[in-house]
């Protein structure tokens, strides 16, 4: 697989619709962390971006607020096709899932029964532990591969253990990769760092990069203007979405207690039981599982309030993205950048094994699940199926037990 960034001489042509239609595919069907592996498969099949450059986006999007996924979705298309091709690729990308929700909000709002949901979360958690041990194996097999990185990996495992904040992780193991570089060298990982100096353009001129952004912060004030100054309902379901993706770290279980105790405690919107529900309908939608603001909001606004929870929950990472991915692209072929980043990708591979374990015991309860478990881990790392294949064979599978065998 692909390991040296593409130069823009390499990157195979495409058009914005290309681009937009490849996120809307993979928004429609990748679930969770599972997201990563159709991102990373999509694109280097492609040769859009390389490995190199997919994981150091990953390493980047750790760095602020926002889930992970969809920032990374938004740094891809950024790269490749600017503000405009970004900005439609992140709308196309949450598109599926919140058109799913919607409808699944209004038949709940409306009849309330949510019986079948259960068993096919039950299949789809357990699908994502295999596939995440795939992404969690090959990750292992570039990033922990020296004493320095094996010692970040385990910190950062054991420290999730304990529920240190991810951004802690991270500047510990920014720290550890200099502290034990002293006493350890691995040469050919040096070595490889110091070539890394393919340089790339993003698309279009800065100027018209930084109109983008411009427009962007605009917005971004002033949705934090409105928040503070009109107190209608609406107002506030987009205030306090917004300030939920403005400041939580970290994937979408992360940020989610945030959400429960804004929609459940702060303004009661919603009971706990309806918040578990929908947390549920964003297990079983693909996309974000913070798709569940959509829920939230039309449960306080109908289609005029789904529409403002999404909007001001995502917002705030597609404007932090475009920063940071203009800062980074001029610093990153500096040494010490490469270093850092190459610390974030073992620690993030630790933290992985500690998702794998994590899911693993909430998922994997039933001894039956292991064969979803195992089936997805199996057919995605050894027959290259795609997860799209894998997630609706499983989904009807589960489906076929429930209804016809009742189990």
């Amino acid at each position: 697989m692909e390991q040296k960034r593409l130069n823009n001489s390499q990157r195979k042509e495409l058009s914005v619709f290309t681009l937009v239609w490849a996120f809307f595919k993979i928004g429609l069907t990748a679930f969770g962390m599972a997201m990563l592996q159709q991102i990373k498969s999509t694109l280097i099949k492609n040769k859009w971006l390389s490995q190199r450059e997919i994981d150091e986006g990953v390493a980047m999007v750790q760095l602020y607020p926002g889930p992970l996924m969809y920032n990374l979705s938004i740094y891809c298309s950024y790269k490749l096709k600017g503000f405009w091709g970004s900005l439609l690729s992140s709308f196309f990308f949450i598109l599926p899932s919140y058109v799913l929700m919607v409808v699944l909000s209004w038949l709940y709002f409306a009849y309330g029964s949510v019986a079948w949901v259960k068993p096919i979360f039950l299949a789809l958690d357990a699908m994502v532990v295999g596939i995440v041990f795939h992404i969690f194996l090959g990750f292992g097999k570039r990033y922990v591969n020296s004493a320095v990185t094996g010692v970040i990996a385990g910190t950062a495992f054991l420290l999730l253990l304990y529920h240190v904040n991810g951004l802690i992780i991270i500047a510990i193991a920014i720290i550890l990769e200099y502290v034990l570089g002293i006493f350890f060298k691995d040469r050919k990982q040096e070595q490889a760092k110091e070539q890394d100096t393919v340089r790339t353009v993003l698309p279009g001129s800065l100027s018209s990069r930084l109109v983008g952004i411009i427009v962007t912060g605009v917005v971004f004030v002033g949705i934090i203007i409105w928040g503070l100054v009109d107190h209608s309902q609406n107002a506030q379901l987009s205030f306090s979405m917004f300030k939920i993706g403005a400041v939580a770290f970290g994937s979408g279980f992360t940020i989610m207690p945030l959400l429960q105790q804004t929609a459940v405690s702060t303004h009661h919107w919603l009971t706990m039981r309806q918040f578990a529900d929908g947390i549920a309908f964003g297990q079983i939608t693909p996309g974000p599982i913070l798709i569940t603001a959509t829920f939230v909001g039309y449960k306080v606004g109908g289609l005029t309030g789904s529409a403002l929870a999404t909007f001001a929950m995502f917002f705030p990472s597609f404007f932090y993205t475009l920063i940071v991915t203009e800062i980074y692209e001029k610093i990153r072929t500096k040494q010490w950048i490469q270093r850092s980043i190459h610390a974030i990708m073992s620690a993030f591979t630790g933290m992985l094994a500690w998702v794998v374990l994590s899911l693993g015991q909430v998922s994997l309860g039933k001894t039956f699940l292991f064969i979803w478990a195992v089936g997805s881990f199996i057919l995605v790392r050894y027959f290259k199926i795609n997860i799209l294949w894998i997630f609706l064979f499983g989904i009807l599978a589960r489906l076929l037990m429930f209804f016809v065998l009742k189990y």
